[in-house]
């Protein structure tokens, strides 16, 4: 089961376009999260499903959107 607050953070990424696929492959990712940018987009975001601190992968997840600048989000934060 997932935290909240990866839940959370997951649903942020969506809302602002990002490519967020369950099964990442890597080893302990739950899934892998892509920038709306494509090609020349930001790094994928390895997500972690059971991480021993959740509000630090959340964390780590806004970090990405936030530096993103491909996002549908009209507003940096």
């Amino acid at each position: 089961m997932l935290a909240k607050e990866i839940i959370a953070a997951i649903r942020e990424l969506e809302a602002a376009g990002w490519r967020v696929v369950v099964g990442g492959g890597h080893a302990h990712a739950y899934a892998k999260a892509y920038c709306p940018g494509g090609a020349r987009g930001c790094r994928p975001v390895f997500v972690i499903g059971t991480p021993r601190v959740p509000d630090l992968e959340a964390a780590k997840m806004r970090g990405a959107l936030k530096n993103c600048e491909h996002g549908t989000l009209t507003e940096r934060r």
